[in-house]
């Protein structure tokens, strides 16, 4: 028999910022909404990835720390291997084009 364990069902993985910590929303309902919003790229892409799954009040937060462009850059590729189950090299390499 295979089996999921409940770490899997119930836990979500966190991105700490600064000081803070956020949790990511890695449900199958996010990665669908954000699948579907990347079509857009560019600042889209960062509103997508990280409202989806920090929620927009995050999304607004983070974006009022006027962060580096490579800092955010690096938080949507945190939270794509997140959501994906992926270490983040490879979440670079796959997400990452140029």
């Amino acid at each position: 028999m295979y089996q999921i364990n409940n770490d899997k069902l119930q836990n979500r993985p966190e991105l700490r910022v600064g000081d803070r910590v956020y949790c990511i929303d890695n449900r199958l309902s996010v990665f669908r909404f954000i699948s579907k919003g990347l079509t857009g790229g560019g600042e889209n892409e960062m509103e997508v990835v990280i409202g989806g799954a920090l929620g927009r009040d995050v999304y607004e937060e983070i974006l009022a720390q006027d962060l580096p462009y490579g800092v955010m850059q690096e938080i949507v590729i945190i939270i794509l291997a997140a959501i994906w189950d992926l270490e983040v090299e490879e979440a670079k390499r796959r997400f990452c084009h140029g």
